[in-house]
């Protein structure tokens, strides 16, 4: 049954309300007909009892034969166990309700003379097994599959039929007698009712602790259904006659059981479902109609939250720019340029240019895997551990490269960064005084290339290290630093690899820089910085790649 949660509470009451008015009536007429049993009892003739007889027990197998059609088909299509075994009970049941009518006493000979011994043994077998499926299915998980092949089903319940056909009708003298003429009803027969009463009234249970869990009101329409059902069963334990009140009323409370139990089945398995379907087709329907309007809102939305987001990256780009140092620093006897050219409105690329103390100049530029906002994230990071702003440490950290870059190494460690993040960095410190260049490579993958006056060209790649990456559980790194000798005139470009990436930024290889650089190693670091510039201009192609270099000229 359907799992569905009424949104407001007078419909649980409603629902309740339904089965306790239901058993309020059934009983009511039971009690007035026991009760006022001596003006009320009669014996119908055994025409008219016939004729209403054949009319209330057909109209019950009607509705067998529907339930049977109905969660067999259903079946089909979900596999639900639950609906297997009700269709299985009531094409059984049908079918021995049916032989019950054409046996009862008084019937036309059909098969066999008719008989109150026969329609009773018939009553008795049609009950127990419509009792015992319905208590199958009432403590069966609602959602248990099956893999059954229905056709077997039909078969098997057909031959059941058969065989309490031949039986019944042929070997009724093996069975245990359930009425002797002329005595009344067997005990065998009376606790046969009240073992169908029992089995009827736990599934009510059941069913209804089903519905405290799931708020199904059909399993509230099938639990009346039963309760009907159980109060007729309870007169068929008093009557004296086939053709008395006990017997009528007993049969005109199991075509209304069965009416309930196939509203509810009907219900459930064909007019719910139709129903979702159109009420899921309106709601496309209306979606449809207001699709555009819809587009629109979310359009808005959208560009709303593009605008937001836009503006928080300006704000971050600021801050992160605010953070390099100028395009142009004069030491007096060392001068520097710098440009710096993110892909995205965040980089990935950082650099610094920073004094040491009077004599010592301090210069790092750091590549991080990617771009964009975990990129400029992790420059931050960078950023704290490179360079301190306490004036002992930075001076012994920019002193010694390798020392700065060990200690970088062993900080990014010790913080849970994902693996596939790295850094790769070049450190280097230069004394103005004695004119020489100490640095160390962090797994840098362009070396910083050294341009003489002369016109020779050298790189800066004899230092010693590794990428900062979390790798130090299987491996420990040694840096050690190299140091050069500059003379005046001398040019040291430090850059990363976004600025001769051919493949993502197609501007200039590093054939083109080289040839760049020679070609400007008289010029002063400006004339060379405009090449360059010139050069990134003229390629009219957006870049996938920061491009990020300062130039160092020793005066």
């Amino acid at each position: 049954m359907i799992l569905e949660k009424p949104n407001k509470l007078h419909e649980i009451k409603n629902d309740y309300m339904y089965i306790i008015l239901t058993i309020i009536i059934t009983f009511l007429i039971f009690f007035i007909v026991i009760t006022y049993e001596y003006e009320l009892y009669t014996v119908f003739s055994v025409v008219n009892f016939l004729t209403w007889h054949t009319i209330l027990e057909f109209i019950s197998i009607v509705f067998a034969f529907i339930i049977f059609n109905n969660c067999y088909y259903s079946y089909k299509h979900t596999n639900r166990l639950r609906l297997l075994v009700l269709s299985s009970t009531f094409l059984l049941v049908g079918c021995i309700d049916f032989l019950h009518t054409l046996s009862y006493e008084g019937m036309p000979v059909t098969f066999a003379p008719s008989s109150a011994k026969m329609a009773t043994t018939y009553r008795i077998i049609a009950r127990l097994i419509m009792a015992v499926g319905i208590f199958i299915t009432s403590i069966m998980p609602f959602f248990k599959k099956a893999k059954i092949d229905e056709r077997l089903t039909i078969f098997l319940n057909i031959f059941l039929a058969f065989i309490f056909f031949y039986m019944v009708n042929y070997r009724l003298d093996v069975l245990p007698s359930l009425i002797i003429e002329g005595k009344g009803l067997t005990s065998l027969k009376i606790n046969l009712e009240y073992l169908i009463m029992f089995l009827q009234i736990i599934s009510i249970i059941n069913f209804i602790k089903n519905y405290r869990m799931t708020f199904n009101r059909y399993l509230i329409k099938l639990s009346s259904g039963l309760v009907l059902m159980t109060f007729s069963e309870a007169l068929f334990t008093l009557y004296k006659s086939p053709y008395d009140t006990f017997n009528f009323l007993g049969h005109l409370y199991k075509a209304v059981g069965f009416y309930l139990i196939y509203h509810s089945i009907y219900k459930y398995n064909i007019e719910l479902p139709y129903k979702k379907l159109k009420e899921a087709r309106e709601k496309i329907s209306l979606y449809a109609d207001n699709l555009e309007k819809l587009v629109d809102i979310r359009t808005k939305e959208f560009k709303e939250a593009n605008y937001r987001l836009n503006k928080e990256l300006d704000y971050a780009k600021v801050i992160q720019q605010s953070l390099l140092p100028p395009s142009n620093i004069d030491f007096g006897n060392v001068n520097f340029i710098s440009q710096y050219i993110p892909c995205e409105k965040l980089s990935g690329d950082f650099y610094d240019i920073y004094e040491i103390d009077k004599d010592n100049i301090g210069m790092y530029i750091l590549d991080v895997t990617g771009h964009g906002v975990p990129a400029a994230l992790l420059t931050m990071f960078s950023i704290n551990n490179i360079k301190s702003n306490e004036r002992l440490i930075k001076r012994y950290r920019g002193l010694k490269p390798h020392k700065n870059l060990q200690n970088f190494y062993e900080e990014f460690n010790k913080l849970n960064f994902p693996e596939e993040m790295h850094i790769v960095t070049f450190f280097a410190t230069y004394n103005r005084t004695e004119k020489i260049l100490t640095y160390c490579s962090a797994g840098m993958n362009c070396y910083p290339i050294l341009i003489k006056k002369t016109g020779e060209y050298e790189l800066l790649d004899r230092s010693q290290g590794f990428p900062i990456c979390q790798f130090s559980d299987f491996f420990t790194p040694e840096f050690k630093s190299a140091k050069i000798k500059l003379h005046q005139g001398d040019k040291v470009i430090f850059y990363t690899d976004g600025l001769t990436d051919m493949q993502k930024n197609s501007a200039i290889d590093y054939k083109d820089l080289i040839n760049i650089l020679l070609k400007n190693h008289k010029n002063n670091i400006r004339e060379l910085n405009y090449d360059l510039l010139k050069r990134l201009e003229n390629s009219k192609k957006d870049f996938d790649d920061d491009i990020t270099y300062f130039i160092m000229e020793v005066l």
